[in-house]
């Protein structure tokens, strides 16, 4: 296993606040069917890239988080969570700080889950199964209530439906450099036609490269980063135009039209929906195996 290097912005490393005053002890097996871990991360932190052995489903109770995987960059809210399959790279990092909740999954007991990294919706069941989990001691008695309990988390990792709030990040090096522009400015407003003089290729053929390496078309990407980019202030209450503005859009009715068609809702609709569900499920129980 890769160890992780933990630094905020400012490139100190002071870890995050561990519950229970401990991380999990992380070795080559786990010594439990599924381990919990639970982190309080700062604003701005960063955990470097690393690996485990084990397949990890990693879920933000609080927050927004960012996972980037080889290949791949993935916004997840508190109503989504990432399964990160064994041996995958990844580097977690949080702009305005998380309650970070993971679950980390014997290999005998992931066989059924996905081969590559997942973004899934999490219903109230498996919402209130992850805090269940996590209350629990690190050396817990495996009774049978909490075996059932975690085939139970298992079925519902399984049958959990897709939510692909990402952008695949392309190989091709004339890819990267408008991809690496855009990720440092995501209003950068250039298009294919001025790109296409710097680097030295037709619009045409960027575009369908972009459609080959991400399976979208430039533009698309585009917006679409800008959605990832724009999650974490609408979740905080900042103002649509300001962020519309920010984001390159002359005006928020211009932002949320782009967002609707993106995620089927308005950018207030889509976090007073989710906030809704957690207050609902606030009032859900699940009898606690101890």
């Amino acid at each position: 296993m890769t160890n992780s290097t933990n630094r905020t912005d400012n490139g100190t490393t002071t870890p995050p606040t561990w519950a229970r005053g401990r991380s999990p002890r992380l070795q080559d097996t786990l010594a439990q069917p599924i381990l919990a871990r639970v982190s309080e991360m700062p604003e701005n932190y960063v955990v470097e890239e690393h690996q485990h052995p084990w397949g990890q489903l990693a879920y933000a109770s609080r927050g927004i988080m960012k996972v980037n995987v080889p290949g791949a960059s993935f916004i997840i809210p508190p109503e989504r969570a990432l399964w990160i399959p064994k041996f995958t790279p990844h580097l977690v990092s949080t702009r305005f700080g998380l309650s970070f909740r993971s679950l980390y999954i014997d290999n005998d007991w992931s066989t059924n889950l996905p081969t590559t990294t997942t973004s899934i919706n999490v219903n109230g069941l498996l919402r209130e199964l992850i805090l269940t989990i996590t209350q629990w001691q690190e050396e817990y008695e495996l009774n049978a209530q909490r075996n059932n309990l975690l085939k139970v988390v298992i079925d519902q990792i399984e049958s959990a439906s897709n939510a692909p709030l990402f952008v695949n990040m392309p190989t091709d090096k004339r890819l990267i450099k408008i991809t690496s522009t855009l990720n440092k400015n995501p209003a950068d407003s250039t298009t294919l036609e001025q790109w296409s003089h710097t680097i030295g290729a037709t619009p045409r053929t960027l575009n369908r490269l972009f459609h080959k390496e991400t399976q979208m078309g430039f533009v698309e990407w585009r917006q679409r980063l800008r959605i990832l980019y724009s999650l974490e202030r609408i979740e905080r209450g900042e103002s649509i135009n300001n962020i519309a503005v920010d984001l390159g859009y002359e005006s928020g009715s211009a932002f949320i039209t782009m967002f609707k068609k993106h995620l089927g809702t308005s950018p207030k609709r889509y976090f007073k929906e989710t906030n809704e569900n957690m207050r609902e499920l606030l009032n859900c129980s699940i009898e606690a195996a101890g």
